[in-house]
């Protein structure tokens, strides 16, 4: 509890989470030393007078309460911008999806070969399962079984979509095993000749981030979007900013332009200083 003179206030409830959450939460009390507080004078002004100005202080408080849902709602749009900022980061920081050039590698810590690009991946497998011959105290194998999958290699992982694969069929002739692998890989194999090809439209969500297709790819039969609103504009209209202010009140990216401007300048002097004294 925080102490005040002649009260007390909890206010651990206060919490802000960035563009996500606001919490406020206050709860008064009485100090916990009774004898700060003495009543008698506020006693002596009758019931009339007090109640007279009871009710004004909670007329007053309903008033600030009301300045603060104000703030509260001008922080819900400055909130609103900065989870704007953190979405496009978000898109800029995701990693390129990892691939092996259309080129079949066997994978280091997994019993498979795969191959990958941007868009696909294909992985196959065999398990070969043996019986303990007693007679000639040896492992003699008795079936392959195998394994093969199709999907999406998009860089956000958790949503690649799973194309075509089946699991652990069962052959007793290795050669014929291994045939099959290969007719697999054949009728596959028009995935992996671009390192980027064009995404079918029904599988371009797990190469988006926040609605956005990440760079260096297409979608089959749809042109690039190209946006007709700036940033700015974006922000102000977030922020309700209405045209006569937006012109007396720079834009905090303006802001940040005109300061990285003046930061690669000095630089530069900086530099050419260096240069003429050496």
């Amino acid at each position: 509890m925080r102490e005040e003179k002649y009260y007390g206030v909890f206010d651990y409830g206060d919490r802000l989470t960035p563009g996500v959450e606001l919490k406020i939460e206050h709860t008064v009390v009485e100090g916990y030393d009774k004898n700060t507080l003495d009543l008698a004078p506020i006693i002596a002004l009758g019931s009339d007078d007090l109640t007279t100005a009871r009710d004004q202080s909670v007329e007053a408080e309903k008033a600030v309460f009301e300045k603060i849902k104000a703030s509260v709602k001008e922080w819900e749009r400055q909130a609103a911008v900065t989870k704007t900022y953190n979405r496009a980061l978000e898109y800029l920081n995701t990693p390129a999806a990892e691939h092996t050039s259309n080129q079949w590698v066997r994978e280091k810590y997994y019993d498979r070969d795969t191959i990958s690009n941007k868009v696909y991946q294909m992985s196959v497998s065999v398990w070969e399962d043996t019986r303990y011959d007693r007679a000639t105290e040896q492992s003699i194998p008795v079936a392959w079984y195998v394994t093969w999958n199709v999907s999406t290699n998009a860089p956000t992982k958790g949503y690649n979509v799973e194309i075509a694969g089946q699991n652990r069929k069962r052959y007793t002739d290795k050669a014929a095993a291994q045939k099959y692998i290969e007719g697999r890989k054949k009728a596959f194999a028009h995935l992996f000749t671009e390192i980027s090809p064009p995404i079918p439209a029904e599988y371009a969500r797990p190469f988006m981030v926040n609605g956005v297709l990440l760079p260096g790819y297409t979608v089959q039969g749809q042109e690039p979007a190209v946006s007709t609103i700036t940033a700015d504009e974006i922000i102000n209209e977030i922020l309700g900013v209405d045209s006569v202010t937006k012109d007396k009140k720079p834009s905090v990216l303006k802001k940040l332009a005109e300061g990285n401007k003046r930061k690669t300048a000095s630089a530069r002097d900086a530099k050419d200083k260096e240069e003429q004294s050496i």
